[in-house]
């Protein structure tokens, strides 16, 4: 083999061992960056799911007061319908002893 053979062989092979060292490098970084995003993510997630279960959690108190208040509404309805029957009678009651 010529020297100029030799030197060149030895020219491909380092620029390739260099191209593979840049590629190994590179491929380390994506994945480093990728597991930071994941976690950046994974806790952005958590926070989400922190906010909402709380604001559902609000929600469900306050869908149980409406249901409440509506329950009352109902029993003083009744109650004023009750006295409505007997001042019905009552005015019946005196216009028929008239």
């Amino acid at each position: 083999m010529s020297v100029e053979l030799i030197s060149v062989l030895i020219a491909v092979v380092a620029v390739g061992a260099t191209l593979a060292g840049l590629t190994v490098s590179g491929q380390r970084a994506i994945r480093a960056e990728l597991a930071a995003q994941r976690r950046d993510f994974t806790a952005e997630l958590a926070a989400l799911r922190r906010d909402f279960t709380a604001e559902l959690a609000a929600q469900r108190q306050e869908i149980t007061e409406l249901r409440e208040q509506i329950s009352e509404l109902r029993e003083r309805m009744a109650h004023l319908a009750g006295l409505l029957d007997g001042l019905r009678e009552a005015i019946a009651f005196q216009r028929g002893a008239a």
